[in-house]
């Protein structure tokens, strides 16, 4: 299981703060669908095991929305904290990195950093950290918002909300953005191992993969809707 540092946890209401350790963070989402694969079941079990085995027996699915949300809400204070980059980086796969989906004109274009610290925005600005009243909103399972640029907003409705779906991997926008073959074909792949996507129309869409147990946001699109 993975030891990560801990992050601070920030109440949306500004009135407290406290300290929720990562590892917690990945017991949750590493360890949810793990067996138990002691063959001598007979063997006492010591009370830390069977605290263990208690836990991870009753867990949900990774994917279910109790579990993602918990893992929401660790990643968002992650995203709003000062200097939060480091922490913000454990949500981000070392093996295939984060694609950040950004407006060159009219087109998509796609950036790949392994660290978010690597992304500066075209005015020479840095995502993190992200506003904490528009991040911190617990997103609503329920359909997601589609753009309607009649709209004041650019969207059909207002707030945070998520869904188990993978939109973008049918969209295929990365097909617009001028990428080489094998780009396009990293890419591709990538989009087919998302699991659910966020969008929160006062920030971001959020895309995130799981990815041997573990979460990762493995797709970020900074675009505003209707944006020319």
């Amino acid at each position: 299981m993975k030891i990560v540092p801990e992050v601070r946890r920030i109440n949306p209401n500004g009135m407290k703060t406290f300290f929720l350790p990562l590892a917690l963070l990945f017991l949750f989402t590493g360890c949810g669908n793990e067996k138990n694969t002691d063959t001598n079941s007979d063997k006492p079990l010591t009370g830390k095991d069977s605290l263990k085995k208690e836990i991870t027996e009753n867990l949900p699915p990774p994917t279910e929305i109790r579990q993602f949300s918990w893992f929401y809400s660790m990643f968002a204070a992650a995203a709003t904290m000062d200097g939060g980059d480091t922490i913000f980086d454990h949500y981000v796969s070392p093996e295939h990195g984060l694609w950040i989906i950004s407006s060159e004109g009219a087109m998509p274009h796609f950036t790949n950093v392994k660290s978010i610290n690597d992304y500066k925005r075209s005015d020479g600005t840095k995502l993190l950290p992200m506003d904490k009243d528009r991040m911190l909103a617990a997103p609503k399972e329920e359909e997601l918002p589609s753009v309607d640029c009649n709209s004041k907003t650019f969207w059909n409705k207002d707030g945070c909300f998520t869904r188990e779906e993978n939109k973008f991997k049918e969209e295929k926008i990365w097909q617009y953005a001028g990428l080489t073959n094998d780009k396009e074909k990293e890419v591709e792949a990538l989009a087919g191992t998302i699991s659910r996507t966020v969008i929160n129309t006062q920030t971001y869409r959020f895309y995130f993969s799981l990815i041997n147990g573990s979460w990762y946001l493995t797709f970020l699109d900074i675009r505003k809707p209707c944006e020319a």
